[in-house]
């Protein structure tokens, strides 16, 4: 695809997300995480096109839904989740995945749903996380997705807590809500 070809479908695929996570929220039993933020035209251009401190945050989805959405796709190919029965699961490889085991607890939804739209906006380093290209080895599933389905599979994917099966030892944990611990104070 030609660099304009692309991001003119990148452009298209932002404005679309946009309005369909509007009407998309809606739905959603009326609930929402947090009041709205109100501004005026003004004070939106003079803060760079969006309101002081504001960050974008993916709406609450269904992770049953999203579990759904991950058969679908056959995430469970490339990546574990411990305590889950997928369908025709193979063996792990040498070429997969990070197990996604505690995956919920150790990052914020919006992280989790680049990865899942733009896998190369982050490459970890390591074996088994980048191809001979140096790119990721996560496919690009921009055009698989619908945005509710996305919203879903990344609730799925926050609701995976507990035990970290992809972590280092030595990360405090709080083993009652079995979360990364806040880094305290001083």
């Amino acid at each position: 695809m030609s660099l304009p070809r692309a991001l003119a479908s990148g452009v298209a695929f932002a404005a679309a997300f946009a309005l369909t996570i509007g009407g998309w929220a809606q739905e959603q039993k009326g609930e929402h995480p947090k009041a709205p933020v109100r501004t005026t035209m003004e004070e939106l251009h003079k803060h760079g096109g969006v309101p002081p401190d504001w960050q974008f945050t993916l709406p609450d989805g269904k992770p049953k839904a999203g579990r759904d959405v991950f058969v679908k796709l056959e995430c469970y190919k490339c990546h574990e989740v411990k305590g889950e029965r997928f369908p025709n699961a193979p063996k792990r490889g040498t070429e997969t995945g990070p197990e996604l085991t505690g995956m919920g607890g150790l990052h914020p939804a919006e992280y989790l749903a680049e990865s899942i739209l733009n896998p190369n906006a982050v490459i970890l380093t390591g074996p088994g996380y980048a191809g001979p290209d140096g790119l990721s080895i996560m496919p690009d599933y921009r055009e698989s997705l619908t945005v509710g389905e996305l919203i879903d599979l990344v609730a799925y994917l926050k609701s995976l807590k507990g035990e970290h099966g992809h972590m280092s030892p030595d990360m405090p944990m709080d083993k009652g809500s079995g979360q990364m611990e806040q880094p305290k104070k001083r």
